[in-house]
C-alpha cells in the first residue's frame, strides 16, 4: 500500500509556457513544497513550431531552465527537473537541443496531429520509434477515439486492447516508464479512467515501471493523487516499479547517478 506521503515527486506539470496552462513556475514549485515533494518535472509542451522566436524560447529552455530555476533553490523548495512533453510522429528540429532535457515523455495529442487516419497499428509504430530518444510514454489512453476516424468511440474494443498489450510490451523491453495520469482519471474524458483501469493490471503483469504524473494545468492540482493512489492500490502495484515513490531511481534514471 502506498499513500500520498510515500510520493517524492511530481512528473508531468505545466506552466504558461504551455499557452494553454495557467501557473508560472514559480507557482508550481511553491505548490509542490507545500505537497512535501523533492523533486518536481516542468514539462512543457515541445510546440517546435520554426519561427525564429520559438527556436530560440524553447532551445533556452532546453538548456538553461533547470541550472537557471534550481541556482538559487531555498532549504525545502524541490529540485526542478527539466522536462519537456513531446508529440507522436512531430518532426523535430534541433534535436541536440532537446536531448538536453532530462526528462522527456512522449504522448499523442491531436492539436500537433491530424489523427483521423491514423490506425492503432501505425501508432504503435510511432511510439516504437519514438522509445529510442524518449524515456516515458506519456498518458497511452489518450485520444483512442479519434483514431481511424472514431471508429473505436469509447470503447475497449479488442484493436483497443491490443494496442495495449503490445504498448506495455515495448515499454518494458526498451525500459520506458509509462505515465499514470491523475487527470485522466479525474476528467475521465472518452472513457479514460476504465482505459487505465485495463492497461495498469497489464503492466503491473509485466513488471513495467511506471509514474505519477498531476499533468497540473493549474499550480492547485500539483502533487496530488489520490485516485491515482487508489488504482494502484487496488490491484497493490508493486512500490518499486513506481517511480516517484524511489529517490534512488530518480537519481539513477534521471540523474545517470
Amino acid at each position: 500500500m502506498i499513500s500520498q506521503n510515500d510520493i517524492i515527486a511530481d512528473l508531468h506539470t505545466h506552466t504558461i509556457f504551455s499557452k494553454h496552462a495557467y501557473s508560472t513556475i514559480q507557482e508550481n514549485i511553491a505548490a509542490a513544497q507545500r505537497m512535501n515533494l523533492k523533486y518536481l518535472a516542468i514539462t512543457d509542451h515541445i510546440y517546435n513550431d520554426g519561427t525564429p522566436l520559438d527556436i530560440k524560447n524553447e532551445g533556452t529552455r532546453c538548456r538553461h531552465l533547470e541550472k537557471e530555476v534550481n541556482c538559487c533553490r531555498e532549504e525545502g523548495q524541490p529540485y526542478v527537473i527539466g522536462g519537456g512533453e513531446f508529440n507522436i510522429a512531430q518532426e523535430l528540429d534541433h534535436w541536440d537541443k532537446f536531448q538536453k532535457l532530462r526528462w522527456r515523455p512522449i504522448g499523442l495529442h491531436s492539436f500537433k496531429l491530424d489523427i483521423p487516419k491514423l490506425s492503432l497499428s501505425g501508432l504503435y509504430q510511432e511510439f516504437e520509434k519514438a522509445a529510442k530518444r524518449h524515456n516515458a510514454f506519456a498518458h497511452i489512453e489518450r485520444e483512442l477515439h479519434k483514431v481511424d476516424n472514431h471508429r473505436h468511440g469509447e470503447s475497449i474494443d479488442d484493436e483497443v486492447k491490443s494496442f495495449f498489450k503490445a504498448m506495455i510490451d515495448l515499454a518494458k523491453d526498451k525500459g520506458v516508464f509509462l505515465e499514470l495520469n491523475e487527470s485522466s482519471i479525474r476528467n475521465n474524458d472518452d472513457n479514460n479512467a476504465n482505459k487505465i483501469k485495463y492497461w495498469l493490471p497489464l503492466a503491473k503483469e509485466k513488471g513495467c515501471r511506471i509514474y505519477l504524473a498531476s499533468d497540473a494545468h493549474y499550480s492547485s492540482r500539483v502533487g496530488k493523487f489520490s485516485l491515482s493512489i487508489n488504482l494502484l492500490n487496488e490491484i497493490d502495484y508493486p512500490r518499486e516499479l513506481i517511480l516517484n515513490c524511489n529517490e534512488d531511481q530518480i537519481r539513477t534514471d534521471l540523474f545517470g547517478e
